[in-house]
């Protein structure tokens, strides 16, 4: 008897379409759980935290994506507005970025990626949530890289005073990161697994 994999509507099942969908499945759990850490550990240090970023406030349908087609400029910008809008203790505004990494040297792409944003959103900070190498919390802000172009220039999140982040409260999202995210450097993956699709999320 032949297996022919069909799907619920009697087609074949399309693996390599499911393989992506499940890879981009597990991007985006890490990355809406960075920022959940990010805007509380901001938020429990005092600050005032509110989420923003494209898809909190652009409604997705097809009028306005092919709009921002027309003005590629305005649709560029748009979709790379920052996370989070954050209020210090002293009334001062900024834009946070916030990016998972398996390691604190970032993705292959990120370079480029943080071109855009000095380009579109100058003002912005980022902020990298990475479960392989302490401090897990670390901060950049324009221009973003070294003088080459070549690596990202980052600080411990902890050291930006205007955000008065507390050493215990370090250590508590520190334990987090450690719980909820470093197991996936150790757990082993199935040989189907679409994370080995992408060996640059790992340690280099």
């Amino acid at each position: 008897m032949i297996n022919k994999h069909l799907s619920d509507a009697g087609k074949p099942f399309d693996f390599k379409s499911a393989q992506g969908k499940q890879a981009l499945r597990e991007t985006n759990l890490k990355g809406k759980m960075a920022e959940s850490l990010v805007h509380d550990l901001l938020r429990e240090s005092g600050n005032e935290v509110y989420k923003i970023g494209y898809e909190k406030f652009m409604p997705i349908n097809d009028r306005v994506q092919n709009a921002l087609i027309k003005n590629k400029k305005v649709g560029n910008k748009l979709k790379s507005i920052p996370d989070l809008f954050v209020i210090d203790y002293n009334g001062n505004p900024y834009l946070v970025e916030v990016k998972f990494r398996w390691h604190p040297d970032g993705h292959e792409t990120d370079i480029e990626r943080l071109k855009k944003l000095k380009q579109n959103w100058e003002e912005a900070m980022v902020v990298f949530v990475n479960c392989s190498r302490e401090p897990y919390f670390r901060y950049s802000v324009n221009p973003f890289l070294s003088k080459n172009g070549e690596s990202i220039i980052s600080e411990p999140l902890s050291e930006f005073t205007p955000f008065k982040i507390p050493d215990y409260l370090i250590k508590k999202f520190d334990e987090l990161v450690e719980k909820y995210l470093k197991p996936t450097l150790k757990t082993p993956l199935p040989k189907d697994s679409s994370v080995l699709d992408h060996p640059f999320q790992f340690l280099r």
